[in-house]
């Protein structure tokens, strides 16, 4: 008894009509993984909690501009001199961003790309030139003004920081 080839009279389907379905939803489906894991990211940020360590991390990067440890500075890879020049401009960001209720998650965003990301960031990066830094610092403080809470109505007086100040206003007959 012989026995015959069962796949003789059937049709291969060629690599690619497999390969190319099979991509697609690999790819999709990375896709979605980074989606998801960036939106968990911006939440994150948002967060109380993310908002405290993203304060934290700017006090850390300014008070680390003035170190007189010359060892401890030459070991840490941030540029000394960019953060002395902005320390003010990131204390009172950390200031505000404690203070904020609804802050604006692409100011977060930027702002932990600018802490975090040792390539494309001017604290880090010498070849990025310091216009960047105060540029994106300026961004920042401008987006995170809007979410920052009132404790003064326009008719009660002007907020100086955390106090209160009166405003008398003179009419003119």
């Amino acid at each position: 008894m012989t026995t015959h080839h069962t796949r003789a009279d059937r049709a291969e389907p060629p690599i690619g009509a497999v390969i190319g379905p099979t991509l697609d939803r690999h790819r999709a489906m990375i896709e979605r993984h980074r989606e998801r894991a960036a939106a968990r990211k911006r939440a994150w940020l948002v967060s109380a909690r993310g908002r405290r360590c993203v304060a934290r991390w700017l006090r850390r990067t300014a008070n680390a501009a003035h170190d007189p440890d010359p060892v401890r500075r030459r070991q840490n890879v941030l540029l000394h001199y960019r953060a002395a020049a902005v320390r003010a401009e990131l204390l009172e960001i950390a200031a505000t961003l404690e203070r904020a209720d609804d802050p604006d998650p692409a100011c977060l965003a930027q702002l932990h790309e600018l802490l975090a990301n040792g390539c494309n960031s001017p604290l880090y990066n010498s070849a990025i030139h310091v216009s960047e830094l105060r540029a994106t610092l300026y961004g920042v403080r401008a987006g995170l003004g809007s979410a920052c809470p009132r404790s003064a109505s326009p008719s009660r007086g002007v907020t100086v920081g955390h106090t209160v100040r009166p405003t008398f206003r003179r009419s003119h007959a």
